[in-house]
C-alpha cells in the first residue's frame, strides 16, 4: 500500500481518474468483444507508460518496454512490417537509452524530467525532413508487400522521430505523437473484423491520443519551469 501511495505522489485528481478510467474501459471492452489477452496486456501497460511519459516520470520506460514487445508480435502477425520493425528493433533499445538519459536529467525533488522546447525554425526543418522520409519509406513498404503501406510508413517515421525527441526531452514530441495516434487509430479501425486484437488496439490508441494532448500541455509547463530555474 505504501508503494502505491508513493507511486501516485504528486498526481492530480485528473491524472488519477484518467488513468483509472482508460484502463477500466479497455478491460471491459476487451472482455465484451473477446479480444486476446496479449492485446489487453499491451494496452494496459501502454496506457500506464504514456501517462507516466506525459508526467515526465522515468518509470515510463519499464511499462513501455513490456508494451512494445507485445505490440511488435501483434503487428508482425498482421503483416504491418513497418510497425513491427519500429517496435522490435528501435523502441525496445531506445527505451533503455531513454531510461538512462532521463535519469540523468530530472528534478530530484519532484522526480520529473527536465523538459525543453524547439525553436520555430527547428520545427519547420523537422517537419520538412519528416515528410521527405515518409514518402521514401512508403515506397519501400509498398515494394515488400506491406499492408496499408502509406499509413504504416507515416506511423513508423513519425514514431521514430517522436521517440528521439522524447529521449532528448523536447515538449514538441507530443505534437508528433498526436499525429502517430491518429494514424494508428485509422490503421487498426481498418483491421477490425480481420484480427481479434483490433478493438483493444483502437481503444488503446484513442487513449494515447487524448493523453498526447495532455502531455503537450504538461510538458510545456515543465519546459517553462526548467527555463525559469536556469
Amino acid at each position: 500500500m505504501n508503494a502505491v501511495k508513493k507511486f501516485f505522489t504528486g498526481w492530480s485528481k485528473f491524472e488519477v481518474i484518467w488513468l483509472a478510467l482508460s484502463t477500466v474501459i479497455m478491460i471491459v471492452l476487451s472482455i465484451i468483444w473477446g479480444d486476446n489477452i496479449l492485446a489487453l496486456i499491451s494496452g494496459i501497460t501502454g496506457i500506464l507508460g504514456v501517462v507516466l511519459a506525459a508526467k515526465g516520470k522515468v518509470s515510463t520506460y519499464f511499462f513501455a518496454t513490456v508494451n512494445v514487445a507485445i505490440y511488435a508480435w501483434l503487428t508482425f502477425n498482421n503483416h504491418l512490417y513497418g510497425e513491427f520493425m519500429l517496435n522490435a528493433f528501435y523502441y525496445i533499445p531506445m527505451n533503455f537509452v531513454g531510461f538512462y538519459l532521463w535519469s540523468r536529467h530530472k528534478d530530484e525533488e519532484s522526480g520529473d524530467v527536465e523538459g525543453k522546447c524547439l525553436t520555430t525554425k527547428q520545427i519547420i526543418i523537422l517537419l520538412i525532413a519528416v515528410a521527405a522520409i515518409v514518402a521514401a519509406y512508403w515506397q519501400i513498404l509498398s515494394h515488400i508487400g506491406g499492408q496499408l503501406a502509406l499509413i504504416d510508413a507515416m506511423s513508423t517515421v513519425f514514431s521514430v522521430v517522436a521517440l528521439i525527441m522524447q529521449v532528448a526531452r523536447y515538449a514538441e514530441q507530443w505534437l508528433l505523437w498526436i499525429i502517430v495516434n491518429v494514424v494508428s487509430v485509422i490503421m487498426w479501425v481498418l483491421l477490425i473484423g480481420k484480427d481479434t486484437s483490433a478493438i483493444t488496439m483502437v481503444v488503446m490508441w484513442v487513449a494515447y491520443l487524448f493523453n498526447s494532448v495532455y502531455g503537450y500541455y504538461n510538458w510545456k509547463k515543465m519546459a517553462a519551469k526548467n527555463v525559469g530555474n536556469q
